[in-house]
């Protein structure tokens, strides 16, 4: 029988126990899968299909859990892991190369596959010549692809289009400018698949799903009119690979054993029957029989490197910002500048730059100089991190940060503890990360690092590198005051965490930087 588990954080998963021990499994072994939602279910049906010697005496628990928690958990070194892993695309293998630093083990590179396509209302009938053109369809709805790999199939296969025509991959990163900057609205609530259909089935336009979703929507009893296609360049397909999770260690042999089993009973016909009932495709080159788009060509990316620069773009225009600041209040912000002060002037600049952050940012702030805090820190919170619109110290948290900045000039003191405070601050917000902000930092310095006991310039770049995590980024924008600013020292320091640093020659010119930051397309801010 089938055991619904409900575990941590929501996760549905499913348990298959033969019905039966076969005389010949004197035990079995225990192996967790986390499969991709949208397979999940079919998966245990093949298993509850099974007896204990179809599966070479293995007990699999499938657990439902989308690819990005199962993605941040690998990451996570105190977080439970599964043995196996079924995402619905091998992009979450390579992310988990580039965060953890290890491929995992591959037990089939695709069990089924599908494709995307777009949708619309049978009463808007439309047809798209390529990908392209689907990502400027005006309105387009393709979902958020920093978690839905049917977005970055879309994507994908734009990119494919522009590697044969040899157009370059702008025009691809320009044509989502508009998609993202509508995703980031706060009314925007198509952020997932049913969420998508929804809408196209409400207000009409277009959106992109996948071919299995569609099979799955049309068998329902309140299924509305759709049609679904794909452009006639073909498409990137999903191939959900099937690879080994499971920490290294004494039974990972075992393991591994038991995933190349699970991928050989999936190709079996009659997994296959089972998985193609649910609407997916055996393989790219094998069309559905029924309730498909029919015949479609596989699209190949040379480069999914480009893939990684896009979405860092999207993210910039279709996050909010989750940002912790960072002011210098050593003793030389007090330097004479035109008719004021270094800092009175940065005072001013930030005041005027608080319009910039709208409603959903979270901000807080810190001060540093040497002996900011307790036996010689450098640094001290001001404010904590936290949404502009929560509350803090009695009043609302964005009149407390203006109140701290406005605060500053009292603070003035010491020398520059400038490498300690950006380590400890980085740390901060990694603690806190939230995937659904742009998580930085804004350090702004009029000096060089002047703490002898510090940790030294090349001891940070290397661990701001070591510790940075491509599934939780944290980045890190400087702002350098006058000329005096260590622009070098900064630079390393941005580019260590991809986050950009840039210098006010006059510190009047800092809200212009802000400006400048948060609109540029290419700033990881």
């Amino acid at each position: 029988m089938v055991l619904l588990l409900l575990a941590a954080g929501g996760v549905v998963g499913y348990r298959a126990w033969a019905g039966s021990r076969a005389p010949s499994c004197d035990s079995t072994t225990s192996v967790t899968v986390a499969a991709d939602p949208t397979v999940a279910a079919a998966l245990s049906d093949v298993i509850e299909s099974t007896t204990a010697i179809d599966r070479n005496c293995v007990d699999y628990t499938i657990s439902a859990q989308s690819p990005s928690d199962t993605a941040a958990a690998l990451a996570d070194p105190a977080a439970p892991k599964p043995d196996l892993w079924l995402p619905d695309s091998s992009l979450w293998l390579l992310r988990t190369l580039r965060s953890t630093g290890t491929l995992p083990e591959i037990a089939t590179s695709s069990v089924v596959s599908t494709v995307p396509v777009v949708i619309g209302r049978t009463d808007q009938p439309q047809s798209f010549e390529s990908w392209q053109d689907v990502l400027r369809a005006p309105g387009q709805r393709i979902g958020d692809p920093l978690t839905a790999s049917p977005a970055d199939a879309a994507i994908l296969s734009a990119l494919a289009e522009t590697e044969v025509s040899n157009a370059g991959t702008s025009a691809v990163a320009d044509s989502l400018v508009p998609l993202a900057q509508a995703f980031a609205l706060p009314d925007n609530d198509a952020h997932d698949i049913p969420d998508i259909v929804d809408k196209v089935v409400s207000s009409g336009g277009t959106g992109v799903v996948t071919e299995q979703a569609m099979v799955d929507y049309t068998a329902t009893d309140s299924a509305a009119p759709l049609w679904q296609s794909v452009p006639a360049s073909g498409a990137y397909f999903l191939d959900y690979p099937l690879a080994v999770t499971a920490g290294a260690g004494p039974e990972y042999a075992d393991t591994a054993r038991a995933g190349r089993s699970l991928a050989s009973l999936l190709a079996g016909d009659t997994a296959q029957k089972t998985l193609t009932a649910n609407g997916f495709r055996p393989s790219s080159a094998v069309a559905l029989k029924s309730g498909g788009v029919g015949a479609v060509t596989a699209l190949q990316v040379r480069d999914p490197g480009a893939l990684e620069e896009i979405l860092r773009d999207w993210a910039v225009l279709a996050l909010p910002l989750r940002t912790l600041v960072l002011e210098d209040v050593s003793g030389s912000m007090a330097a004479p500048f035109a008719d004021s002060t270094r800092m009175g002037l940065t005072v001013d600049a930030s005041l005027s730059a608080n319009s910039l952050f709208n409603d959903r940012t979270q901000m807080g702030m810190w001060a540093f100089s040497t002996d900011q805090g307790p036996d010689g820190q450098d640094y001290r919170e001001l404010v904590p991190l936290q949404g502009v619109t929560a509350s803090f110290d009695g009043k609302p948290q964005r009149q407390a940060i203006l109140d701290a900045v406005s605060n500053l000039p009292t603070l003035v003191g010491g020398d520059t503890g400038l490498y300690d405070s950006t380590l400890a601050a980085f740390r901060k917000v990694k603690e806190g990360f939230d995937p659904k902000f742009v998580n930085s930092i804004i350090l702004m310095t009029d000096g060089a690092n002047e703490d002898p006991g510090s940790i030294s310039l090349p001891d940070l770049v290397a661990t701001l590198e070591q510790e940075q995590d491509p599934l939780r980024p944290v980045v890190i924008v400087t702002v350098g005051i006058t000329a005096d600013a260590d622009a070098g020292a900064l630079q390393q320091i941005s580019a260590a965490t991809g986050g950009t640093s840039w210098i006010a020659q006059d510190p009047r010119d800092i809200s212009n930087i802000f400006v400048e930051a948060l609109s540029a397309r290419k700033s990881r801010l």
